[in-house]
C-alpha cells in the first residue's frame, strides 16, 4: 500500500470513529490547562484554586504522569509542582475540577471597638461633663495590616549538609518563595524567587542576584510599577531605537496624565543576534545557532528566542511548532511545520556571554497632548573590561588589545604550551606546522583563533572527544591561526528623539537618532568611525473621498541611515533584501530610501493598496520597487498581489538585480465547504561578479476545507511547484515538487477527541536536484467512556531529522594502561583508550514514534472496585533513508536486529490488578518487554532486550497485619559489535521470589520483615548465582512531631560468582550489608529537621557511608 493511500485510509478511519462519538455535557467546574516548562522552574500556579481532591491528572506528549512521582499538587492554592527534570519548552497537560464559587484563601478578623461614650452609656453611667475634648490623632497597631493590605506568602527554605566516607562535607541550600497580594488599595505585589543548589559562601551568604535560578518581584500601582529580577524590556517607539530583551535587574514604569516613561538597569545575560537560514529538504532539524561571527558551541539564553518561518512566528513546545536545546543551541521543528529547501527560517536570540560581563541601561518616554506627540529612547550597553569571563588577561594580553584597534585579527595572544597535549610539529613547505596526534598523545597544547575565511593557515576538520581538531591547509587557505583569541570589550550607545503633529487629515512624524559603537574600549585606535546617525520623516494623509464613503490614505516616508549607524536590533524584517533584488543576507541597516504607500477602501468592502519606493545602499546598489495588492473578505474572498523591483549594482560584471512576484488566492466560503485556488510566481535576480545568480519558482494548488457549519475541521490540499535557477540563457528548471496535505481536527470535550495532520512531498529532479520523498504526520486520539470504564489514548508522529556521523576510535595502549575494553566498555583498568569522533556532517534520518495506552476499569463491589487492565505500547524508530510502513509498530525483533535502524526502542507492557479492596485475593500481574538499539556510530552497534514477568499476591487477614508474596522472572540479552573488530553477545536469566509481612498496630508504628531469594545464570553457564536478602523495615513515631524509619538488609550469595550483562567498572551483585535510617522531626509548627544515613558494605571493598542533615522551614 502506498503512503498516500495510508493517509487517506487514516482520514476515513477517523471520520468513521467520529460518527459514533456523542457529545458530552461540559462540566463548568472542570477543564484542562497547559503548562509550558521553563528552565529551573518547579512551581506553576494554575488558573483555579480549591481543586477537587483526586480529580487531577497530568500528562505530556510521551506518557501520563503519576501523582506523587512526577508531580504534586496543592489543591487548596492551585499550585502545581514538577518533580524531576522535564525538558524546558515541553508542554504539560493538566486536567482537574474545581469549586465554581470558591471561598477566599484568607479572612481578616476586624475587632469591634465602640465609639467614645457608647460603652459608658451602655453601662448606665452618664459621661462626665468636664471631660477633656476628644482630639483626633493618628494611631497604628504594628500587628494589624493597614486597610486594603492583604499579602499571601508561601514557600520554604532548606539548609543541608551532605557528607560521606568518600567525600568532604558539603553545604547546600535552596529557597522557593512566592508572594502575592495588595499593599494598599490599587497597589499589587507579586513575587517569585527560586534558588536551587547554590552553595553557601564562607560568610554564610549565597551568590549575587544573577546566580539565582529565578527572581521576579513586581509592584503595580495606578501611576506606575516596578519589577526586579528576570524582567523583559520592550521599547517600541520609533524605528531606530527599538529594543526587546530579557534582562536580570530592575525595571520601572511611570505615567502621569499624557506622559509615560520606562527605565531599566540590568546585567545582560546574553548578546543579541539574528540568524537567517534556508531549510534543508525533508529535514526538520536540528539547525545550529551560532554567535555573530558564525562560531558554534554557544548556549542560548532560555526564552530569549523569536522564531519565524516564512514570516510567521512560531510557538515553542514539542507539541507546538519547534523545540530548542538551549545548552547546545539547536532548534528542531515539529512536523506541524514542514521544512523544505524553500523554507526561510529566521531566529532572533541572545546567546550567553563568553567574553566579559555586560550591563545595560535603557530609558524611554512618550508624551501626547491633543495633536502633538513626542518620544525619547536611549540605551547604553557595555562590557566590563575588568571582568573577563572565560580567560585571564595578563599585561601582555592587554598590550596586544591596546594595539589591536577594532581588529579582532590583531587581538591574538600566545597559544602554544609545551609539556604534553594533542599536537606535534611536522615539517611543511613553509617550515613547521602543527598536526593532530590524538588526545593527550602529542608534545604541545595548541590553541587556535578564528580570524576569518582566507586569513589563516588552519581549518577545523572534525570533533574528537568533544574537542575540535584543526589541520594545516596553507597560508591564506584557512580561517584559523595558532594563538589565543583575545576578547574585545565593546561599548554601544544609542539615542533617538522624535515627535509628531496631526492637523486634520494630515499627520507628520520626525525621528532622529545617533549611535556610538566602540569595538575595543582598550584601544583608542580606529575610534574615528564610532559615531553614526539616522533620520526619518513620515507624512500621512487619511480621509474619505468627496461624495463617497470610500476611505483613502497616503503615506510618504523618507529614511536616511548613515554608514556608521549601529542599531541594537535589525531594522528590517527578515529577508526584506530580496524584495529589492539583493541576495539573502545582504544588510539593509545602512540605506537611503523613499517609500510611498496608498490605499483605497471602497464602501462595499475590500482594500486596494499601491506601493512604490527607491533604495540605495553603500557599495553602489540602487533599486526601484513597485507593488499593487488587492484583498477582500466575504462569501468570495480574494487576495491578489503583483510586485516588481529593478536594481543595479555598481562595478559588477552582472550588475542587474530585481524581483518579479505575482500571487493569487481565491476562496469561496460556503456554510458546509470552502474551496480555494492558489497560484504564485516569484522570480529573483541578484547582482554578481562571477555569473548570473537568481532563482524562480512557480506554484499552483487547490485546497478544500470544511465550512463553519461542520463541527469537524477538515482541510485537504495539493500543490505543484517548479523550481528553477538562473542560467546564461534565462532560467533552467531544477526540480518539480508535489505536496499533498490533509488535516483533521475534531471538537473538544467529547468521548472521542481526534487530531490528524499529514503531508506527503515528492521532489522530481529535472536538472541538478536529487530525488526526494518525505512523509510528515501527526495523529492524536483520546477515547473516554466512563460508563463502561474504558479509556485510551494514542499519539503517532512521523518526522525527519538530521543526525551527526559518529565514530568510536579505540586505541590499544597496553595491558592495564587504559580504561576501556576492546568494545569500548568502561572498566577503569583496561587495555584501550576511547575517543568519540563527531563529524559536522548530518545524515537525514526519518523517525516514527507511537505511544498508546488502553485502560479498562471495572468492579462495583467494595472488593473489586478499582480493578483495572492496562496495555501500554511505545515505539521510536529512526531509520536512515525511508521509513517502512510497519516502523510505527516496529516489532521488538526488528529493533534488535535491523541494521537500517540508527536508533530504535519498543516497550510492551500489560498490567492487571484484580480486587484491590479484597482482604484475601488482591492480585497484580505485570508483563513487560523493552528493546533498545543504538547504531548511530558508523563502526559500533549495541542492542538490549529486557523481558520480565511479575506476579504479586497481597492479603490483609487482620486489620493490623498484611502480607505480600511476589514471584518474578526476567531475561536480558545484550549484543555489541565493533565493525571489523570484537563482538559480544550475552543472555542473563533471573528468577526469584519475595515475601513481606507488615505489622501496623496503630499509626505510630509500622514494622515489616522481608525476604528475597533469586537465581541468576548467564546463558551457557552451568551453575547459577544464588542470592538471599533479608531484613527488617521499621517506622516509628518519635515524640509528638517526629518519625523514624530504619531499614537493614543482609545478603547471602552462593554458587557461581555474580556476572553482569555487560562489562562494567561498577560492582556487580548486591552488597553484603546495607542499612539506612531516616529521621524527620518537626522542630516548630513550620520547620522540620531531617537526618538520613546509609551504610553499604561489599566484600573486598571499603565500607561506604553517606548522610544528609537538612533543616527546612515553611512559610
Amino acid at each position: 500500500m502506498r503512503r498516500g493511500e495510508v493517509g487517506a485510509a487514516a482520514v476515513l478511519l477517523a471520520l468513521s470513529l467520529a460518527r459514533g462519538a456523542g457529545a458530552a455535557v461540559q462540566d463548568p467546574g472542570c477543564g484542562r490547562f497547559e503548562i509550558v516548562v521553563r528552565a529551573a522552574t518547579p512551581l506553576y500556579r494554575l488558573p483555579h484554586a480549591f481543586l477537587r481532591p483526586g480529580s487531577d491528572s497530568a500528562w505530556v506528549r510521551s506518557r501520563p504522569w503519576r501523582r506523587g512521582t512526577d508531580y504534586v499538587l496543592d489543591a487548596t492554592r492551585g499550585v502545581f509542582r514538577v518533580l524531576g527534570d522535564p525538558v524546558p519548552g515541553d508542554t504539560i497537560h493538566v486536567a482537574a475540577c474545581w469549586l465554581i464559587d470558591p471561598p477566599p484563601l484568607e479572612l481578616q478578623l476586624n475587632r469591634y471597638r465602640p465609639a467614645p461614650g457608647v460603652a459608658a452609656e451602655s453601662a448606665g453611667v452618664a459621661p462626665a461633663e468636664a471631660a477633656a475634648p476628644v482630639r483626633p490623632v493618628t494611631r497604628h497597631d504594628p500587628s494589624t495590616a493597614p486597610a486594603g493590605a492583604q499579602l499571601a506568602l508561601s514557600g520554604n527554605k532548606t539548609i543541608a549538609v551532605d557528607f560521606g566516607s568518600n567525600q568532604d562535607a558539603f553545604l547546600r541550600q535552596s529557597l522557593d518563595l512566592a508572594v502575592s497580594g495588595t499593599l494598599a488599595p490599587g497597589v499589587e505585589l507579586t513575587g517569585v524567587l527560586s534558588d536551587r543548589n547554590t552553595p553557601l559562601t564562607a560568610s554564610g551568604t549565597t551568590q549575587d542576584l544573577q546566580a539565582l535560578d529565578r527572581v521576579l518581584i513586581e509592584l503595580k500601582a495606578p501611576q506606575g510599577g516596578a519589577s526586579l529580577g528576570d524582567v523583559p524590556l520592550e521599547l517600541t517607539q520609533g524605528e531606530f531605537a527599538r529594543l526587546d530583551r530579557r534582562l536580570q535587574g530592575v525595571r520601572g514604569e511611570w505615567s502621569i496624565g499624557s506622559f509615560q516613561a520606562t527605565a531599566a538597569a540590568a546585567t545582560a545575560p546574553g548578546e543579541y543576534h539574528r540568524l537567517q537560514l534556508f531549510g534543508i529538504e525533508g529535514q526538520q532539524g536540528p539547525y545550529l545557532l551560532t554567535d555573530r561571527d558564525g562560531g558554534l558551541g554557544v548556549s542560548v539564553v532560555a526564552g530569549s528566542e523569536v522564531v519565524t518561518v516564512d514570516g510567521e512566528r512560531m510557538t515553542r513546545g514539542e507539541s507546538a511548532d519547534y523545540s530548542i536545546d538551549y545548552e547546545r543551541a539547536r532548534i528542531t521543528f515539529t512536523n506541524r511545520r514542514p521544512i523544505t529547501s524553500a523554507t526561510r527560517i529566521t531566529v532572533e536570540y541572545q546567546y550567553t556571554l563568553n567574553r566579559y560581563r555586560r550591563s545595560l541601561v535603557a530609558a524611554g518616554s512618550r508624551w501626547q497632548q491633543g495633536a502633538l506627540s513626542a518620544f525619547f529612547q536611549g540605551m547604553s550597553e557595555g562590557d566590563d573590561r575588568g571582568r573577563p569571563l572565560d580567560t585571564v588577561l595578563d599585561p601582555s594580553d592587554k598590550e596586544r588589545l591596546r594595539a589591536a584597534g577594532d581588529s579582532a585579527v590583531r587581538a591574538i595572544g600566545a597559544g602554544v604550551a609545551g609539556g604534553g597535549g594533542d599536537y606535534d610539529t611536522v615539517r611543511v613547505a613553509q617550515g613547521l606546522a602543527f598536526a593532530y596526534a590524538g588526545p593527550d598523545s602529542g608534545q604541545f597544547t595548541v590553541q587556535f583563533a578564528r580570524v576569518g575565511a582566507g586569513e589563516g593557515e588552519y581549518a577545523d576538520s572534525t570533533i574528537v572527544a568533544g574537542r575540535s581538531v584543526y589541520r594545516f591547509v596553507g597560508a591564506g587557505n584557512g580561517a584559523y591561526r595558532v594563538g589565543r583569541s583575545l576578547p574585545l570589550p565593546e561599548a554601544h550607545q544609542l539615542l533617538a528623539v522624535g515627535g509628531g503633529v496631526r492637523l486634520g487629515v494630515a499627520a507628520l512624524e520626525l525621528e532622529g537618532a545617533a549611535s556610538r559603537l566602540d569595538h575595543n574600549t582598550f584601544s583608542s585606535l580606529d575610534d574615528r568611525d564610532d559615531l553614526g546617525g539616522a533620520g526619518r520623516a513620515t507624512l500621512r494623509l487619511e480621509g474619505k473621498l468627496p461624495g463617497s464613503r470610500a476611505a483613502v490614505s497616503s503615506v510618504l516616508q523618507a529614511r536616511l541611515i548613515g554608514d556608521r549607524f549601529a542599531p541594537f536590533v535589525a531594522l528590517e524584517r527578515p529577508f526584506a533584501e530580496e524584495d529589492w533584488g539583493l541576495a539573502p543576507g545582504t544588510s539593509l541597516d545602512h540605506q537611503r530610501r523613499v517609500d510611498w504607500t496608498g490605499s483605497l477602501r471602497p464602501a462595499g468592502g475590500g482594500e486596494l493598496a499601491a506601493r512604490a519606493g527607491r533604495l540605495s545602499i553603500p557599495g553602489g546598489f540602487t533599486s526601484v520597487r513597485r507593488e499593487l495588492e488587492w484583498s477582500r473578505d466575504g462569501l468570495f474572498s480574494t487576495h491578489a498581489l503583483v510586485s516588481r523591483s529593478e536594481g543595479t549594482g555598481r562595478g559588477l560584471r552582472f550588475a542587474d538585480g530585481g524581483r518579479e512576484r505575482a500571487r493569487l488566492d481565491l476562496r469561496l466560503r460556503l456554510p458546509w465547504i470552502e474551496p480555494a485556488l492558489l497560484a504564485e510566481s516569484d522570480q529573483r535576480r541578484f547582482p554578481s561578479d562571477t555569473g548570473r545568480v537568481g532563482e524562480r519558482f512557480r506554484e499552483a494548488g487547490l485546497e478544500l476545507a470544511s465550512g463553519r457549519a461542520v463541527p469537524w475541521r477538515l482541510v485537504a490540499g495539493h500543490t505543484v511547484r517548479r523550481d528553477s535557477r538562473a542560467a546564461p540563457g534565462g532560467f533552467l528548471d531544477r526540480g518539480l515538487a508535489r505536496t499533498t496535505r490533509v488535516s483533521l481536527e475534531g471538537p473538544a470535550e467529547r468521548r472521542l477527541t481526534l487530531g490528524l495532520s499529514y503531508q506527503h512531498r515528492e521532489v522530481e529532479p529535472l536538472a541538478d536536484l536529487s530525488r526526494s520523498r518525505s512523509d510528515l504526520g501527526n495523529l492524536s486520539m483520546r477515547v473516554e467512556d466512563p460508563s463502561r470504564g474504558l479509556g485510551g489514548q494514542m499519539h503517532l508522529e512521523v518526522t525527519a531529522e538530521g543526525e551527526n556521523r559518529r565514530v568510536r576510535k579505540l586505541t590499544r595502549v597496553g595491558a592495564g594502561l587504559g580504561a576501556y575494553d576492546s568494545l569500548g566498555n568502561y572498566l577503569g583498568h583496561g587495555d584501550y583508550d576511547l575517543a568519540l569522533v563527531v563529524s559536522p556532517e548530518l545524515d537525514r534520518v526519518e523517525r516514527a514514534a507511537l505511544s498508546t495506552l488502553m485502560t479498562w476499569r471495572f468492579g462495583s463491589s467494595e472488593a473489586w472496585r478499582g480493578s483495572r487492565i492496562e496495555f501500554d505500547f511505545e515505539s521510536d524508530a529512526r531509520r536512515r533513508g525511508k521509513l517502512r510502513l510497519g516502523d510505527p509498530v516496529v516489532p521488538p525483533g526488528a529493533v534488535f536486529t535491523d541494521p537500517g535502524l540508527t536508533r530504535g526502542s519498543v516497550l510492551q507492557r500489560l498490567e492487571v490488578e484484580l480486587a484491590p479492596g479484597s482482604r484475601a485475593s488482591n492480585l497484580r500481574a505485570r508483563a513487560e518487554r523493552r528493546v533498545t538499539a543504538d547504531r548511530t556510530f558508523e563502526n559500533f552497534s549495541q542492542a538490549l532486550d529486557d523481558r520480565s514477568l511479575t506476579l504479586t499476591w497481597r492479603t490483609r487477614p487482620l486489620g493490623v497485619l498484611s502480607t505480600a508474596l511476589e514471584g518474578r522472572s526476567r531475561r536480558q540479552i545484550a549484543a555489541q559489535t565493533v565493525l571489523q573488530g570484537a563482538a559480544l553477545r550475552r543472555a542473563l536469566g533471573e528468577s526469584g521470589v519475595r515475601g513481606e509481612v507488615v505489622y501496623t498496630p496503630h499509626s505510630r508504628l509500622r514494622a515489616a520483615a522481608e525476604i528475597d531469594a533469586s537465581w541468576d545464570r548467564l546463558e551457557g553457564q552451568i551453575e547459577a548465582t544464588r542470592t538471599v536478602r533479608l531484613g527488617p523495615d521499621v517506622g516509628v513515631q518519635v515524640g509528638s512531631g517526629g518519625h523514624l524509619e530504619v531499614s537493614a538488609r543482609r545478603a547471602f550469595v552462593g554458587g557461581a560468582a555474580p556476572l553482569g550483562l555487560l562489562p562494567t567498572a561498577d560492582p556487580i551483585g548486591p552488597p553484603r550489608w546495607e542499612a539506612s535510617t531516616h529521621l524527620d522531626h518537626r522542630v516548630r509548627e513550620s520547620a522540620t529537621l531531617g537526618l538520613s544515613f546509609t551504610v553499604t558494605d561489599r566484600p573486598g571493598r571499603r565500607t561506604q557511608s553517606t548522610g544528609r542533615a537538612e533543616l527546612r522551614a515553611y512559610f
